[in-house]
Parts: structure tokens; C-alpha cells; sequence
């Protein structure tokens, strides 16, 4: 009796224990097919599988890529400025400077 890991696009999407024979599963709707690899009790859901190597590993999403903030416009900046200004006259008046 083997484990089976049913692999779509490197991807584990099921994995059978205690196969007699190899699972079969039908392609995708798109067409891509699913193959049944040997594995042992460490392979899980959702891991990917290099067909290169022939080795399990687990997923790591990539990183975002940081958005930059968008400029801000003449208005935008001449308001901040202006609280900015604002906020310094109240705290040199508060420590009466």
C-alpha cells in the first residue's frame, strides 16, 4: 500500500493513504492534468512538488510589493502645510516662547 499525492500545476490538491493501486484523476477544466505521485506521511495539501527534483516543500506566498503613496496635490500639501504651521505657532504660544 502506497500514499498518493494527486498533483495540479506543482501543486498538491489531495492526497490518498493506503493505495492499493495509483489513483487516476481527470485534467482540469482547463485542461491541465492531475498526476499521482508517491509520498510519505509528511506530504500535505497545498505543498509544491518539483518534478525536477522530485521533492515536496511547503508554499510560501510571495511577498506584496510595496505601493508607493501617491504624490500628494498643491492643495493637499498647501492644507498639511498649513496644519503643520498651525500646530507649531499653538505649541510656541503653549510654552510662551
Amino acid at each position: 500500500m502506497k500514499n498518493y499525492a494527486m498533483i495540479l500545476q506543482n501543486r498538491v490538491i489531495d492526497v490518498l493513504k493506503n493505495q492499493e493501486v495509483e489513483p487516476y484523476y481527470p485534467p482540469d477544466p482547463s485542461g491541465n492534468p492531475v498526476t499521482a505521485i508517491p509520498c510519505d506521511d509528511t506530504v500535505t495539501l497545498g505543498m509544491i512538488y518539483n518534478s525536477e527534483t522530485g521533492t515536496f516543500s511547503e508554499y510560501t506566498p510571495p511577498e506584496p510589493e510595496p505601493t508607493p503613496e501617491p504624490p500628494l496635490s498643491e492643495t493637499e500639501q498647501a492644507i498639511l502645510d498649513t496644519a503643520i504651521n498651525v500646530d507649531y505657532l499653538v505649541c510656541m504660544k503653549e510654552l510662551e516662547i
